[in-house]
């Protein structure tokens, strides 16, 4: 690669990276997963958090994708609060390739992550599929729901081919026509208009877009990896999934329509669904930076949390209000005020307040105060403790102050509450 070229590409990195505040990564290094049924390449970038597999679609490339400076700006930043993992799936980018008369199906591609997985030494990870790899997580998921702590699906579908039951995707004919076009076209910037319709224009990015495809698949391959994609089906193990799903999906994708992941929504129990703006289905292009709040929040947390007011803060920002959530749980008997967190957590009043009401759906002192009053309830069905010594325990120094509070939370106060669990004995 010209130096020239490769220097405009961290320059422009480097932007993105900044409208994120966030530091510059190295690029990983390409390693492999090695069985009998062949060679898979993969990276590991970040070192905070828990294990992210990223699954991507129909067809990459884990060392092209770096060369596309949106696409490198969007996975810094999932790397940012996590160990993210990537890896081309067989057939595709630096994995071995496949035998084109019998390419992998989905039950495959499965066991072939699960080696990625023990080549790494994970035992339980977190998962992002994007399109096609949605379907993929979702079967995983499934299988080994002892694996999947959360699950990520962007774009995706649990079904693209159109059918009597299912009114959603393209008919065969019109994927086959799709097909035989990107065969006859393979070396352009061949779908760009589908994939990425708000840059399909830009010289650049139909330079960039033609690259990856080459660098990713043969033609034929490509092919074939797409009339698989045509077959898959999982809509029948959608209500088995157990693992917290959060489900993205722009409303007007022109690739995938938004209903497919409505359709998933409905069937996944409590499942969490964000339809956001735009049409664009390469995630790295767009405005995605609520998207990726979303997925920090979800990853690090328990929800997704989508609000104008978290994108202010930085990445260490959203870290350290998780710290103190965590914080509060475990010192709540020592003497802790807002002004005390900001010193001890180098971050100021007004964010601590702000954000972590957006996140946690409850001011820091209320929340402070609930797991004091809890935990003072549980510490009433001792009869040898006395009030004053619990108040002491659960952070009050004035037992009167600590029965107030109390009585606030559970309409009666501690001696009340104690005989009340004496009389149900």
């Amino acid at each position: 690669m010209e130096t020239g070229y490769l220097k405009s590409i961290l320059i422009y990195a480097q932007r993105r990276l900044s409208f994120f505040n966030l530091p510059l990564m190295n690029i990983p290094n390409t390693l492999y997963a090695r069985s009998k049924e062949g060679n898979l390449a993969y990276q590991i970038i970040g070192d905070k958090g828990d294990f992210l597999i990223l699954i991507p679609g129909w067809i990459s490339n884990i060392e092209a994708v770096w060369d596309i400076p949106e696409a490198a700006a969007w996975l810094r930043y999932i790397a940012s609060f996590s160990k993210l993992v990537i890896f081309d799936k067989r057939g595709t980018g630096l994995s071995d390739n496949i035998n084109e008369n019998e390419p992998p199906g989905i039950q495959e591609r499965a066991n072939d992550l699960e080696i990625i997985l023990s080549q790494i030494g994970v035992k339980k990870a977190n998962f992002i599929g994007l399109s096609e790899g949605g379907a993929l997580a979702l079967r995983f998921a499934v299988q080994h729901p002892g694996m999947v702590s959360k699950l990520i699906l962007i774009g995706s579908f649990a079904k693209w081919l159109k059918s009597d039951s299912y009114p959603y995707g393209l008919t065969k004919r019109q994927h086959l026509k799709s097909i035989d076009y990107i065969f006859e076209h393979w070396g352009e910037p061949v779908g760009l208009k589908y994939f990425a319709p708000s840059v399909q224009h830009k010289k650049g990015v139909q330079k960039q877009w033609s690259q990856f495809l080459r660098r990713s698949a043969s033609p034929t391959t490509a092919r074939k990896l797409y009339e698989m994609n045509i077959e898959i089906d999982v809509t029948s193990i959608l209500r088995k999934v157990q693992a917290p799903t959060l489900i993205i999906h722009r409303e007007g994708d022109r690739l995938i329509e938004s209903q497919h992941s409505q359709y998933i929504h409905d069937k996944i129990p409590n499942s969490q669904l964000i339809l956001s703006s735009g049409n664009d289905h390469l995630v790295w292009f767009g405005e995605y930076k609520k998207e990726l709040l979303a997925i920090q929040t979800f990853v690090t947390g328990e929800r997704a949390t989508v609000n104008s007011k978290l994108e202010e803060l930085r990445v260490e920002d959203l870290f350290k209000i998780y710290q103190i959530r965590d914080f509060l749980e475990t010192n709540y008997p020592e003497e802790i005020t807002i002004s005390s967190l900001a010193r001890s957590f180098g971050i100021n009043q007004y964010k601590i307040k702000t954000a972590f009401s957006e996140l946690f759906e409850t001011p820091v002192i209320h929340f402070l105060t609930d797991i004091r009053l809890s935990n003072a309830s549980r510490l009433l069905t001792d009869p040898e403790e006395s009030i004053a010594s619990i108040a002491e325990k659960v952070g009050y120094k004035h037992s009167n102050n600590f029965s107030i509070a109390f009585k606030r939370k559970f309409n009666m106060n501690p001696t009340e509450f104690r005989k009340r669990l004496q009389s149900k004995k």
